[in-house]
């Protein structure tokens, strides 16, 4: 083997170690980039869209729900409470189930018939009655007289003006806001002058004058031994049997301190 031929397998040798250290390289190249890239990119994506997405949907759809929740509940029973308030109130046309309001009505609309001195007489009064309520039209209540002393305003002051009164149109021969079986002026007058006679009858066995005075009072019930009503006086008039010179003052018109309001 001659000198030329030993150059020439020396660079074949060393242009094959060449070529194998150059497809090394870039198969370690193309394996890290494989295995790096992929791994990194696609973990990180997934982590951040998905914490992103979990995080914005669960914020918005409580914070949502619990506002619309809370605003409805809270407008509903703002109105009901609202209602109930309103509710509460009593009124019918223009009036107020109370003894002030009926006073000042019955005055106003009533002055010609009035079975009153003053509105401080009229509150005494109209404080022994059943409150009732504002739609009665007949029955012993405030709520009946309001009704009569409110029509009486506008219509017919004659008709209503004696049922808006203390004796519930008994004064005028027509009760109206007074209760069945309420006590009586015939009772009164004849169980009177049973027991109360020579100085204890301040009618002096005028039968008529008994009856024009009881028909003005209040009827009350059977049960009041107390009270400016016709069942106090009733009372009086039937345990003076017993004791006149104690009971006839009682039940009489003027009531002698006990059958009086206040």
């Amino acid at each position: 083997m001659n000198i030329r031929s030993l150059f020439a397998l020396s660079a074949l040798s060393l242009a094959l170690a060449a070529c194998s250290g150059d497809d090394s390289g870039t198969e370690s190249e193309a394996t890290t980039a494989t295995t790096t890239s992929p791994t990194t990119t696609t973990d990180t994506s997934s982590t951040t869209d998905t914490t992103t997405d979990s995080t914005t949907d669960t914020t918005t759809d409580s914070t949502t729900d619990t506002t619309t929740d809370s605003t409805t509940t809270s407008s509903t029973t703002d109105a009901t409470e609202s209602t109930g308030e309103t509710s509460t109130t009593t009124t019918t046309g223009g009036a107020e189930l109370s003894c002030d309001a009926y006073c000042d009505l019955y005055l106003g609309a009533c002055g010609d018939f009035s079975e009153y001195d003053n509105k401080e007489s009229c509150m005494a009064q109209c404080a022994q009655w059943p409150e009732g309520t504002l739609d009665a039209t007949s029955g012993d209540s405030l709520g009946c007289r309001i009704y009569h002393a409110t029509v009486a305003e506008s219509t017919d002051a004659n008709i209503h003006c004696p049922h808006a009164g203390p004796s519930g149109g008994a004064a005028a021969d027509d009760a109206v806001c007074v209760d069945d079986g309420a006590p009586a002026c015939a009772d009164y007058c004849s169980t009177y002058f049973q027991n109360c006679k020579d100085g204890n009858d301040v009618y002096e066995g005028d039968e008529a004058a008994c009856m024009d005075a009881c028909k003005m009072w209040y009827a009350g019930t059977d049960a009041d031994t107390a009270g400016d009503t016709i069942g106090c006086r009733t009372y009086h008039a039937g345990a003076a049997l017993g004791d006149p010179v104690t009971h006839c003052p009682h039940a009489s018109p003027s009531g002698g301190g006990v059958c009086t309001v206040g």
